[in-house]
């Protein structure tokens, strides 16, 4: 079919319809009072006319903070049969915004707006994690006074936490984000919060999933406190001060595998090697694989005897001063019966008689690294601890909570400190049976607060059985969808872990509601103490176990009825749970009548925390996970892909996104472009930004808004009552047009479901350069000429049957 134009039309006709000061079916208006253009065609060329503007003067043109909560108000007050629950894992209430919380948070109203329009009722509750070190350590910092109280650190907590919450709160509000901001959210901090995670507390101690113990956690000497392995980072390029250390073998021990006169069977050592030579003092065993082959290698020098794996020998050829060979190759079972002497013991001791310690068959030593001989230390290990409960051996702490040798390390060693002196001290002890001291880098965990080193340190904590959880965790997984799904193995790597210590030695938290005894340190609690506590708790917050005396918190009526003795012979816990059991316990209070989410949306390093806590204790309380989807996207770096540090200077404020103008055009980036850069970056692991990568979105956006201008202006006046016409009567480039936007409607669709915003946008953009090189193309002359793209064939037909005489 041709091209529809004026020419297809009757000539008087056209000149009637020009003579008219108004087309009601075309909201045509033409003043009387306007003067000629002086071209007689341009009067009769109706350009397309909106109110909707190319770009924004300023960054909050056309969207008001209160509309977010009145539309997410409207929607669940709407009669909608089916609802989505995305549930908002909880921003630390810890200062400033920064791009992840927009990437975050963005990505979350995406889903949410998409849903809303698919016809579901959205249920979405912002929140937000209140506890911890770093939000006290902040409070800290702004008090003046060397000491304070515990109760004035919790005050300094809450306030610093309430005004970091208000400041986030206007920022998410800054992103667009739809939810009841002063209505529906929720706060760990909040008492209701609390009492309903000591129920899932006491719930899993009920059932044996948490328990108290003596072993070695990672422990934060700049904190002094335990850790649990999601509040840990990696130093890749840390450095260790490695030794390698001959210990002497006992003589009479040697004979069975060895032929050896005297004075060489006094000359045999046994070579270790450690890159935490502060751990030495603690030594109490060698560890060697049964399985491996270990060589007695002699130095011709000063005829000295190695024992060491038979991989290491030709390293230790470099080492070894002078020329040495192998005299012997044996297996490692045959040192099951071997001893040897640790030199560090008599000098912390010289009262102390020489002390022979065992060699033991260990599972975890390779030839892979080391010597192939482990120094074992069961205090400050968790391999080492094993071998300990195994063979009797003693589990003594010799650092304190601050890194210090304790006194029970010598005059020598008392008060040397871990990662500053302690290690120059023990190498300078046992200079004679050092034969290299070397610097070695590796990743070594750190505080993810204080980005200081970590040590392993075997202490009374309390702990979640994880190796109980594993396995219906693991089969709660296989029925979730992780998007993308190539990042499932990080879940499954995380619930392989046995333990999950969730005690902390501060005062900016939820208790563990338990009480001592004064003599014996046998914990106390049963259902009724923990409900009367967490009653206590429910009304007063988690205040009351630092503000109320012992008598209040367990009164002697209680312990009558139980005969428990007296309050006088108790005294209550000084530790506080975990915060990523905190937060972990959210759906406890945001999931109503046993609900479960559709989707958990947070960044990669979730599956350690947040992910994790949340499968684990919903698992343990309720037997299923919490969550249907779990969605996860990656961290913002800058252009260059360098990660984003205050250090660096590459740190991206969102606030200036939006608020910030462009180099390249002098305008504010606005809302839409930051939205536009989140939802363009999708499910990456690496997210780039600055302002190169911003001005392009800037562009892509007024392109677009360009496009909707002209599709608005063409559309105006559109009344569907009077210009509605079939399928069958639209020109073949409208029926051509309906089939690119079902097409387009379809592939965005389900793009949509699989969270792939990125693609969503490169498919809009592809429509809109079909509509604009194709359509818009072919169809101008009946746009401007027949007054707009309303007027289809119908229109046309309607006009010519009432065209005047």
């Amino acid at each position: 079919m041709p091209l529809l134009t004026t020419k297809h039309l009757r000539l008087p006709w056209i000149k009637c319809h020009l003579s008219l000061q108004t087309c009601l079916y075309c909201d045509n208006v033409k003043d009387k009072k306007s003067k000629p253009t002086g071209n007689k065609y341009r009067d009769t060329v109706y350009l397309p006319k909106t109110d909707f503007v190319l770009s924004l003067k300023k960054a909050g043109d056309g969207f008001k903070k209160s509309e977010l909560s009145e539309l997410y108000k409207w929607q669940q007050n709407e009669n909608r049969n089916k609802q989505f629950i995305l549930h908002d894992g909880p921003p630390y209430a810890n200062g400033k915004l920064h791009v992840g919380h927009a990437i975050n948070k963005v990505l979350k109203d995406i889903i949410n707006r998409y849903n809303l329009l698919q016809g579901y009722r959205v249920h979405y509750v912002p929140g937000w994690d209140c506890h911890g070190l770093p939000i006290e350590l902040k409070a800290l910092k702004k008090s003046k006074k060397q000491t304070l109280s515990d109760q004035s650190i919790r005050a300094m907590s809450k306030t610093f936490a309430e005004e970091s919450i208000q400041v986030q709160k206007e920022g998410f509000q800054e992103y667009g984000v739809m939810a009841d901001w002063e209505g529906q959210c929720y706060r760990t901090m909040d008492p209701l919060y609390e009492a309903q995670q000591l129920d899932v507390f006491y719930a899993m101690y009920e059932k044996e999933l948490i328990y108290q113990g003596y072993m070695p956690v990672y422990w934060s000497p700049s904190s002094r406190t335990a850790l649990a392995e999601a509040e840990l980072e990696y130093d890749p390029g840390f450095v260790s001060k490695a030794v390698y250390v001959k210990f002497p073998v006992t003589a009479d021990t040697l004979e069975a595998c060895f032929s050896l006169n005297d004075a060489e069977k006094s000359q045999v050592f046994a070579l270790i090697w450690t890159t935490t030579p502060w751990t030495l003092p603690a030594n109490e065993a060698i560890c060697f694989g049964s399985d491996l082959t270990y060589c007695l290698v002699k130095n011709l020098c000063n005829d000295e005897l190695y024992i060491c794996g038979k991989e290491f020998v030709d390293q230790l050829h470099s080492i070894l001063p002078g020329e040495s060979k192998i005299i012997q190759e044996i297996k490692g079972s045959a040192f099951k019966d071997f001893k040897y002497i640790n030199p560090l013991k008599q000098l912390m001791d010289p009262s102390m008689d020489v002390q022979e310690l065992p060699f033991l068959e260990g599972d975890h030593v390779t030839a892979d690294v080391g010597t192939g001989l482990v120094h074992t230390a069961p205090a400050h290990g968790q391999e080492d601890f094993q071998k300990g409960m195994q063979y009797g051996l003693p589990v003594d702490t010799l650092v304190d909570e601050t890194g210090r040798y304790t006194s029970e390390t010598g005059p020598l060693l008392e008060g040397k400190r871990v990662h500053v002196d302690a290690e120059d001290t023990v190498i300078s002890l046992l200079k004679d049976h050092i034969i290299l001291q070397e610097s070695y880098k590796h990743s070594y965990p750190i505080d993810w607060r204080t980005k200081k080193p970590v040590i392993l340190r075997a202490c009374k904590q309390w702990f979640i059985d994880t190796s109980k959880l594993q396995q219906q965790a693991m089969e709660c997984m296989k029925d979730i969808k992780v998007y993308p799904e190539s990042l499932r193995q990080n879940m499954d790597a995380q619930l392989k872990r046995k333990y999950w210590c969730i005690s902390r030695q501060r005062v900016w938290g939820v208790p563990i509601p338990v009480f001592y005894h004064r003599d014996t340190e046998e914990v106390l609690i049963n259902r009724e103490i923990f409900d009367h506590v967490r009653d206590l708790i429910s009304k007063h917050s988690s205040n009351c176990w630092w503000n109320m005396s012992v008598e209040e918190l367990l009164p002697q009526e209680i312990l009558s009825r139980n005969g428990l003795g007296n309050s006088s012979d108790y005294r209550k816990g000084s530790d506080i749970i975990d915060i990523w059991f905190d937060s972990g316990t959210s759906w406890a209070s945001v999931l109503s009548d046993d609900k479960v989410a559709d989707v958990y949306l947070e960044g990669l390093d979730q599956f350690r925390g947040w992910f994790q806590s949340s499968l684990l204790t919903s698992v343990a309380y309720r037997g299923k996970a919490p969550f249907k989807k779990l969605v996860v996207h990656g961290f913002a770096v800058d252009e260059e892909g360098h990660k984003m540090a205050k250090s660096v200077g590459n740190v991206v404020d969102p606030g200036q996104i939006i608020n910030g103008h462009s180099k390249a055009t002098g305008i504010p980036y606005g809302l839409d472009v930051l939205r536009l850069w989140v939802a363009n970056s999708g499910l990456q692991t690496k997210v780039a930004i600055g302002t190169n990568i911003l001005d392009i979105h800037q562009e892509e956006l007024f392109q677009l808004r360009k496009m909707l201008r002209h599709l608005l202006g063409s559309l105006r006046g559109f009344d569907v009552n009077i210009l509605q016409t079939n399928y069958s009567d639209l020109l073949p480039q409208d029926q051509y047009l309906l089939s690119l936007l079902y097409s387009y409607g379809t592939q965005v669709t389900s793009m949509y479901e699989e969270y792939r915003f990125g693609r969503v946008l490169t498919l809009l953009q592809k429509f809109l350069s079909d509509l604009s090189k194709v359509y818009i193309t072919i169809s101008k002359d009946r746009n401007y000429r027949m007054l707009r793209l309303a007027w289809t064939p119908l229109c046309v037909k309607y006009c010519r049957q009432h065209q005047p005489h």
